[in-house]
């Protein structure tokens, strides 16, 4: 926290009493509004603006806080670790004769749910049934422990400093239309911990993991090479690629008007899409910025993540491991950074493995689902949940949402609140080979692998020395699955579920939990 000397203290006061129309308000950031939730068990910064050099009290509960706002205007004051609340408690900030309440703030947990178009995802477009229950239970007032924040969508090249939003409570309208995978993630998480929840939505559709990545990543890290390359290509073709939209645009309007005066339905497919460029809002680092670091430094306790489509292609597929590792690292640093003195913290961090879609890139989407396994396993405090039991062949944005949800909030319950159960299905772990079959060993067994509807398993290939796999026989033995063909005598490697649209899979463990797609070879795969 600055200090301001004593000298620029007398010419502030100065020059306010010659110019007192530039006084500036006692404000606060909008994640502090009515209804919000603060993290539990870790000091919680609180901050705003006011004029440099005045004072500002915070009080919470029994605790008082004082602190000086800096020369820039802005200041924190930081509040010890908080106990669970389940009843509102007001905030009261006071400087001078101006004071801010705000009211019904609960303490619990607090998580930042960001990605693309599935994270994006609305309750109200997830399947019926289970749209129709959460409206019901939030008219019913079952869900008044979860509170949920909702960020615009926006994206700058400088860092900003607020965002546009504030906290609802869960009413059949604010459910409707949060994140879908965000909120049956929180009600299950709600649920099983019983206690507050809040949820941080910041997402955008079709964006790359580049655009939520800081500035310095993007311009210096070499994990963010293929980046800079692709975007600098993107920029030099951006002229010519603006003229051709604008005159698509004028086109496409031109035809929807004349229908209308025509009375005839509008034109099918849609309109034509703004090309990607230095001022897009999509454009590398730009959601950071504007979506992820005006956030920063509020307590919370993790974020969850679904996101990859944008990156299911060359030359991203391959290294979206490393990629995502960056953008880890990147959070958990400026949390810190951005409220002195606070001690980083590696938050957990747990993201969604792509679903089974036929659309799918035939071969990135394969390696991507590998990348983001791999993510779970080397990261710190870091997950992945799968999903190829719950995706559509014919759509890139699956409507059972409740299963993605509830999976995130099975991996927070068992690897962040330590609940003894298993995490997630089944994972390869090692291969053996014994004559013509190959044995393959799994972590997160649990109570034992299983097949989902008790017929063979599928989606198992076996290829030798050659390197060419073909479709396999498979069977569950105690904890392992034997795998063999009789056109392979001699087995070098295995592959599961190694295709876009693995339809019907049945591998999973007793607690019905689908196995990851795998392969045991780490041979080179080319992506065209």
């Amino acid at each position: 926290m600055k200090t301001p000397s004593f000298l620029a203290t007398c010419a502030f006061a100065a020059s306010s009493l010659l110019l007192p129309e530039l006084r500036a308000e006692l404000s606060l950031h909008p994640l502090f509004s009515d209804h919000g939730v603060l993290q539990q068990a870790q000091p919680v910064p609180v901050w705003g603006w006011a004029d440099p050099g005045v004072e500002v009290t915070v009080s919470f509960g029994e605790q008082e806080k004082t602190t000086t706002v800096d020369s820039d205007g802005r200041w924190l004051a930081l509040l010890d670790p908080l106990t669970i609340q389940e009843e509102g408690t007001t905030l009261l900030v006071e400087s001078g004769d101006e004071s801010i309440e705000i009211t019904d703030l609960l303490v619990g947990e607090v998580w930042v749910c960001s990605g693309q178009s599935n994270m994006g995802m609305s309750v109200n477009r997830s399947l019926e049934g289970d749209f129709e229950t959460a409206t019901r239970e939030a008219e019913a007032g079952k869900l008044k422990p979860l509170r949920l924040f909702k960020v615009p969508i926006a994206g700058e090249d400088e860092r900003q400093d607020t965002v546009n939003a504030r906290w609802q409570t869960c009413s059949p309208q604010s459910v409707a239309g949060f994140s879908a995978t965000g909120f049956y993630f929180g009600r299950a998480l709600q649920q099983a911990r019983g206690v507050p929840v809040g949820l941080i939505q910041s997402a955008n559709g079709g964006t790359n993991a580049y655009s939520w990545i800081n500035g310095d990543t993007l311009e210096n890290d070499p994990v963010a090479e293929a980046t800079r390359t692709v975007w600098k290509a993107t920029v030099a073709k951006h002229p010519a690629a603006q003229e051709h939209y604008t005159k698509a645009l004028a086109t496409w309007k031109e035809k929807v008007r004349a229908a209308k005066e025509e009375g005839k339905p509008a034109p099918s497919g849609r309109a034509p899409r703004e090309p990607l460029g230095p001022n897009h809002v999509k454009r590398p680092a730009g959601h950071y910025r504007a979506m992820i670091a005006p956030l920063q430094p509020y307590a919370i306790k993790g974020a969850i993540w679904y996101q990859g489509e944008a990156n299911s292609r060359p030359p991203f597929a391959p290294q979206y491991c490393e990629l995502m590792l960056a953008l880890v690292e990147d959070w958990r640093a400026d949390w810190a950074a951005a409220a002195p003195g606070l001690e980083r913290r590696d938050f957990p961090f747990f993201l969604v493995q792509l679903p089974n879609f036929a659309g799918g890139h035939e071969q990135g989407w394969p390696v991507i689902r590998e990348q983001m396994l791999q993510f779970g396993q080397e990261g710190t405090h870091t997950g992945t949940v799968v999903t190829i039991d719950v995706g559509e062949a014919n759509d890139i944005h699956p409507r059972d949402k409740r299963p993605v949800g509830e999976r995130l909030a099975r991996l927070a319950r068992s690897q962040t609140y330590g609940e003894d159960l298993v995490s997630g299905g089944p994972v390869f772990e090692s291969l053996t080979v014994e004559e013509d079959r190959a044995i393959l060993r799994f972590d997160q067994v649990g109570d034992g692998l299983k097949s989902l509807d008790r017929k063979p398993l599928r989606h198992f290939t076996i290829a030798g020395e050659e390197g060419i796999f073909v479709a396999a026989n498979a069977e569950i033995v105690d904890d392992t699955v034997v795998v063999h063909s009789p056109d392979v005598p001699h087995p070098r490697a295995v592959r599961y579920a190694w295709t876009n649209n693995p339809e019907k899979i049945n591998f999973a463990n007793q607690a019905d939990l689908p196995a990851s797609p795998f392969r045991t070879d780490s041979w080179k795969i080319e992506l065209e």
